[in-house]
């Protein structure tokens, strides 16, 4: 059971982390090597709570100087443009936790930044993951706690590449989910419902803009059920049970993920 012991140990660090990290889903080992340096790295712009769990930090929630509090707005702890277009994931990570803190003070100005920041970095795959990985992983209540996707955010995924955001969608549900039941630990699997939920409340915004969320969520479906649904994509199939192969989702998880994602359906 080591590849589940391994995924338990990334999951405490953060509910969805560990899937952002690797990728390529059916190599555990690429968890291993990636596990240290990644943790090492985060430790600069992260703080972890009492209970383990990650919790952003930015800079710029506490430098940042919104226009709508009649000061003057600094741009001057954010990336570039070119910089949310081009960075690889770990820098990713950081510049996603300043784009969040847009998205948690939104006005004009803020929200015009954080929008073309955001078609940047949602542009390619490191971008991608590592925005989500911030996102739906923030302490406490957060703009993906909100009922409305936030306007930037929106209009970001809406130009986004679907062949990446889609599968990525449906993994920030899945893995939350099935971290429900593998942990032991109250607050964390508390922790993990609460991503699992930020994850679904994206993936039903995506669901009537992309015909491959009905197509992925189905084959999940069949895989977390054992069934073979009509209409299901084969190839899609595959790619889900190499997927729960990998992380060695067992009953309890696959029921839970089932029942997730039925809600999306």
């Amino acid at each position: 059971m080591l590849r589940q012991e391994v995924n338990m140990r990334l999951h405490s660090f953060s509910a969805s982390l560990a899937l952002l990290l690797a990728r390529d889903v059916s190599s555990v080992s690429s968890f291993v090597v990636s596990f240290p340096s990644s943790i090492a790295y985060l430790r600069s712009s992260t703080s972890i709570a009492p209970s383990g769990a990650m919790q952003l930090t930015s800079s710029s929630t506490r430098r940042i100087r919104m226009a709508n509090a009649g000061e003057e707005h600094s741009s001057s702890t954010f990336p570039t443009i070119e910089q949310a277009a081009k960075d690889g994931f770990l820098q990713q990570l950081s510049h996603a936790s300043e784009i969040c803190s847009l998205l948690e003070q939104p006005s004009p100005e803020s929200d015009s930044m954080a929008a073309d920041l955001l078609k940047a970095q949602l542009s390619h795959s490191d971008g991608v993951r590592g925005f989500f990985a911030t996102y739906l992983t923030g302490q406490g209540n957060t703009a993906a706690d909100e009922k409305d996707i936030p306007t930037p955010l929106a209009n970001a995924m809406g130009e986004a590449d679907m062949d990446v955001l889609v599968p990525l969608a449906c993994m920030n549900v899945v893995m939350p989910t099935a971290m429900i039941s593998m942990h032991t630990d109250p607050e964390l699997s508390a922790n993990a419902a609460k991503t699992a939920e930020r994850g679904m409340r994206v993936l039903k915004w995506l669901e009537d803009k992309d015909e491959s969320v009905k197509t992925n969520c189905q084959a999940i479906l069949s895989v977390a059920t054992g069934d073979n649904l009509d209409g299901c994509d084969g190839e899609r199939v595959e790619f889900w049970k190499k997927f729960f192969s990998s992380y060695g989702y067992e009953d309890k998880q696959t029921k839970g993920i089932a029942e997730a994602i039925q809600k999306a359906l």
